[in-house]
């Protein structure tokens, strides 16, 4: 592709980006409010939603107006085009109805739009001043900084249903990736800076918070530490290994009977992992208030309760079952083994208690 080619095609796209940004999320006269998402997008095809909130006289929001723009080009060397040969005009009895088609990517524009509407439905009853409330993909939601902006009664609810909503979102994640190595887990922690890490960590479980990532002690990277209470200085380190990953080495040998027996061993990424966290855990616990890499992570000296090695799945058979059984019941009360089939499973555990409370 020619460089003049590019620029204009980058210049098309930024085009289009200024006009979805036009009606950017964020308050205005009167009370009132507008939002706008990318529900769906490709080389060719770009759908926008666009919501309009209107307040009612105490400035809270009362319902809003819906928009949606279709964008279309035939190459991408083309400028983007709001396309309306689409639309249906057609009389029911005495109304006029109009409709555009959005059943594109499998269903995935669908579900955004959905999404969308629910984040805005959620925004209802509320009173913006000054502010600008951000919810560009909804699973991906700032609680905390959405949370402080709003009354404590519609706080547990958007934290309720936004929560419910995201732990989905990395519950399929994991399923879907699933066949990827390790660096690709904690790349998907670290995207974007680490702008979605304090929100993506929650797949350890509700119970864990302030997580910290890749924190230096002597030179060593542990992988998560977390802690289950803010007032202690009780930590929890978690070493991630591949989903791909081995628990077990599992050999055939020939018997004395002439027959073959099969026999369990420790794999070669859980023997390298053990003597690591555990090493990890010992120099965590060597440090004083004051010292240097603790002050760098941001934390206070303290112990570690828990050590947990997150490795790969579980196998449908009774025999590993067993044996996995039996590693676990071996270790101590401070060293768990946990396979990503655990963290799905647990997922699955708490997205079954929020859904039977909403």
């Amino acid at each position: 592709m020619k460089m003049s080619q590019k620029n204009t095609i980058e210049e098309f796209n930024q085009k289009l980006e200024e006009e979805i940004k036009a009606v950017s999320i964020e308050a205005k006269a009167r009370g009132f409010a507008s939002s706008d998402q990318i529900i769906y997008k490709t080389n060719f095809t770009t759908i926008v939603a666009y919501a309009f909130h209107i307040p009612n006289k105490d400035g809270t929001l009362h319902h809003f107006d819906l928009k949606i723009k279709k964008y279309t080009r035939k190459k991408v060397s083309e400028p983007w085009k709001a396309i309306f040969d689409e639309m249906k005009n057609e009389i029911l009895a005495d109304f006029m109805t109009y409709s555009i088609n959005i059943n594109l990517g499998n269903g995935q524009a669908v579900k955004n739009l959905t999404e969308f509407l629910n984040a805005q439905f959620q925004a209802t009853g509320q009173k913006i001043e000054k502010i600008k409330i951000v919810i560009d993909s909804p699973e991906e939601i700032d609680v905390a900084e959405l949370l402080g902006k709003i009354s404590s009664g519609k706080a547990e609810e958007i934290n309720f249903q936004t929560r419910l909503q995201t732990l989905r979102d990395y519950r399929n994640f994991l399923l879907e990736n699933l066949d990827k190595n390790e660096k690709f887990i904690q790349n998907w922690l670290d995207e974007d800076s680490g702008k979605h890490r304090k929100q993506r960590c929650l797949i350890f479980g509700l119970e864990f918070t302030d997580h910290k990532r890749e924190g230096e002690l002597s030179r060593k990277r542990f992988d998560i530490l977390t802690r289950t209470n803010e007032l202690s200085n009780e930590y929890v380190l978690f070493e991630l290994k591949s989903p791909c990953d081995d628990v077990f080495k599992i050999t055939e040998v020939d018997n004395s009977n002439g027959g073959k027996s099969t026999e369990y061993h420790l794999s070669s990424q859980i023997s390298r992992s053990i003597p690591q966290i555990l090493h990890y855990k010992n120099l965590l616990e060597s440090k004083h208030d004051g010292d240097d890499d603790l002050q760098r992570i941001g934390i206070k000296a303290g112990k570690v309760s828990k050590c947990i090695i997150l490795i790969g799945q579980r196998a449908n058979n009774p025999i590993w079952e067993s044996h996995f059984r039996s590693l676990k019941s071996n270790f101590s009360n401070s060293l768990e083994i946990w396979t990503y089939t655990d963290l799905i499973n647990k997922l699955n555990v708490t997205i079954k208690n929020l859904e039977e409370n909403l």
